[in-house]
């Protein structure tokens, strides 16, 4: 796990302050190691360089000297390293095949990079290190760009070719390790976190109106390419970036994977449950390779319940080991406090466990140096719960970290996923089993769900919205905030899912995840932790995601499989365990109470800064009347007040 950053130098300038300043400045990301590595365009390969954190072990191992401050080059390279895989100085970034002079700096980790290389090795390549990164690199020699449907894990990478003078960057599939580029005639940039591009001289920091409109408006966050700056782009997951340098231009973007979404599930339910189990356990064997001790989040719901439980299933197998180290967030406030479920786990497993009381006085003090890791505006204080977990991890001296992203957008976690089942029975036909489903939502959750109902028939027969009453032609769809100025947008030209398995394929791909994901990078890379998912595992994505209804959300339960998978051992406390919290701080009781004060003046902030998204008096008005107890408490609150904190950040 480390730190990436990759600049084309377009204009010939000789100083290379803004290579190091790029590298310096995620130096949380890889506080073990620096290095370079400059091309000047006359040689083959180029020349790799170390900085001033670079020890003198690798410095006498790899022979390298500091990077000068001027000299001639046209493609640089800069790495912050974090030391997760291959300790030694082997493992020093940017990395060069001396065979080809193919380059590369790398973040995250191949899982299966055991696999590849002894594939390789039969193939006659030789290795140097044991590192996953070299296995990279001379994958890349053997197969090329096509080297990259062999890798299983999480993936940042940029390789130069000196032989085509070509740079290629590349992004796992789900993308969860980040990648963003910037071009503007004088560099190509390509880097871990947006705020590395902003040293370069001819750096554009204008806003994008449209994307803080569709944040504040909707919450819309990380769904395409766009980000908060006008003139910095993602890669998305499964994307790859190709720049040419002797064609120049613009980068190229191109797609090397696609989630299959047309297969579906041929085996009996109780093989599902197996193969269910059998790739989960898998996937966290894999994520648990690892050179130093690994632990886990633990909040005491199903998915963190899960690996902790599936953790401790693989490591009785190993001769030695360091234990389980477990973090749980807990609150005094029983309403948002998970402790006695994060507890039952532990018992079960003898896990070591450390706690963290996220409090509004830590928040308040926290809150710029979270925001400055985060680079962009986030939809509430629940990722300050995230951030406190991590930090956590940090002062029990973990470097390494599983995590639950992904099963809630799979497995049909969310609140709301009713809407799209009820739609698909509906065009369906399926009468029955939709009038089933509905009786035992009410019956498991004392909840009815006609608000759903309505949706999914306004979804499944928009032609009804014309002859229904005007007090219900909104049911089930988002509603413009009263406060913020309309504007044109391709917000709701996005196609609705129609049904469960499309929500959940949308959630993965846009709406959910890849927010989450980049909550679940910043918040772990400000304390130079490296967080692994292990329900992002492709073949366990590409499973859940080929799975019938029934196995998903069947009778309102939800992650019936993931029930039913882990029931032989998880704590029945968890097993029976039905509501859901996650990552979740008190945040109405905070905003209300001791920060009254900093929401009004954010949120003046934000209006005075971006006056044309906003109608003041009826914002402002809204405040009052949400802190009085005369409206209810939204998340769009927290967004105006995140806004106005980042634009004056």
């Amino acid at each position: 796990m480390c730190g990436i950053f990759a600049l084309i130098n377009v204009q010939n300038a000789e100083s290379t302050k803004v290579l190091f300043d790029g590298t310096q400045i995620i130096k949380h990301r890889g506080p073990d190691d620096v290095g370079f590595y400059v091309w000047s365009g006359t040689k083959k390969s180029g020349q790799v360089y170390a900085g001033p954190d670079t020890d003198n072990s690798t410095l006498q191992a790899k022979q390298i000297s500091i990077l000068p401050q001027a000299l001639p080059w046209k493609v640089g390279f800069g790495h912050r390293r974090l030391s997760i895989i291959d300790l030694s100085p082997g493992g020093h970034q940017p990395m060069v095949h001396d065979v080809t002079g193919l380059t590369i700096t790398f973040n995250g980790e191949v899982y299966n990079y055991k696999e590849i290389r002894q594939e390789l090795q039969q193939l006659g390549h030789h290795f140097y290190s044991h590192s996953d990164t070299e296995v990279i690199l001379v994958a890349w020699a053997q197969w090329g760009r096509e080297c990259v449907h062999r890798f299983n894990g999480m993936f940042a990478f940029v390789i130069f070719d000196p032989r085509t003078q070509e740079v290629f960057a590349v992004r796992d599939r789900f993308g969860v390790k980040p990648v963003y580029w910037y071009a503007d005639g004088h560099y190509v940039g390509i880097a871990s976190e947006p705020k590395q591009f902003k040293g370069i001289p001819s750096f554009d920091n204008s806003i994008n109106k449209e994307i803080a409109y569709q944040y504040l408006a909707f919450g819309r966050l990380d769904y395409d390419a766009h980000t908060f700056y006008e003139n910095i782009q993602q890669i998305r997951g499964g994307e790859m970036l190709i720049y040419s340098l002797a064609k120049a231009g613009k980068p190229e973007i191109k797609r090397w994977y696609r989630l299959p979404l047309d297969k579906r599930w041929e085996g009996s339910d109780k093989e599902a449950i197996e193969q269910f189990r059998t790739l989960f356990y898998d996937s966290v064997k894999l994520r648990l390779r690892s050179d130093v001790t690994v632990g886990s989040c633990l909040s005491g719901g199903l998915d963190s319940s899960a690996i902790v439980c599936t953790m401790a299933e693989v490591l009785a197998k190993e001769p030695n080991h360091n234990g389980i180290k477990t973090i749980t967030a807990c609150f005094d406030n029983k309403k948002y406090d998970e402790w006695e479920y994060a507890k039952a786990v532990i018992d079960q497993t003898h896990a070591v466990a450390h706690q963290v009381f996220p409090s509004f006085e830590n928040l308040q003090e926290e809150l710029g140096k979270l925001m400055w890791h985060m680079d962009e505006p986030f939809g509430s204080t629940s990722q300050y719960s995230q951030w406190a977990v991590f930090k956590g991890a940090a002062q029990a001296g973990l470097k390494v970290m599983l995590d639950g992203q992904g099963s809630d957008e799979q497995l049909a976690g969310y609140n709301g996923n009713e809407l799209p089942l009820y739609a698909g029975l509906m065009r369906s036909l399926k009468f029955g089993t939709l009038y089933s489903e509905i009786n035992s939502y009410k019956k498991l959750t004392g909840i009815n769900p006609k608000s759903q109902v309505l949706g999914a028939t306004l979804r499944t027969y928009p032609f009804l919205k014309g002859i229904m009453p005007s007090h219900l032609k909104g049911a089930g769809l988002t509603k413009p905030i009263s406060w913020i100025n309309e504007r044109e947008t391709d917000y709701f030209k996005l196609p609705l899912p129609l049904k469960l398995q499309d929500t959940l394929a949308e959630q993965t791909l846009y709406s959910s995840l890849p927010v989450l994901l980049r909550y679940e990078d910043r918040n772990s890379m400000a304390w130079s932790i490296e967080s692994r998912v292990p329900f992002m595992d492709y073949r366990f994505v590409e499973f859940t995601m080929s799975l019938p209804e029934h196995l998903v959300f069947p009778r309102g339960t939800r992650k019936y499989i993931l029930r039913e998978a882990m029931r032989p051992v998880f704590p029945q406390k968890i097993y029976e365990r039905k509501d859901k919290m996650g990552f979740v701080t008190p945040e109405e009781v905070w905003l209300k109470g001791q920060g009254k004060d900093w929401l009004y003046s954010s949120s003046e902030k934000a209006i005075q800064s971006l006056p044309e998204l906003f109608n003041k008096p009826k914002a402002m008005s809204a405040i009052d009347a949400m802190l009085e107890g005369k409206s209810n408490f939204d998340f769009s609150y927290w967004r105006l007040a995140c806004i106005g904190l980042w634009l004056n950040s």
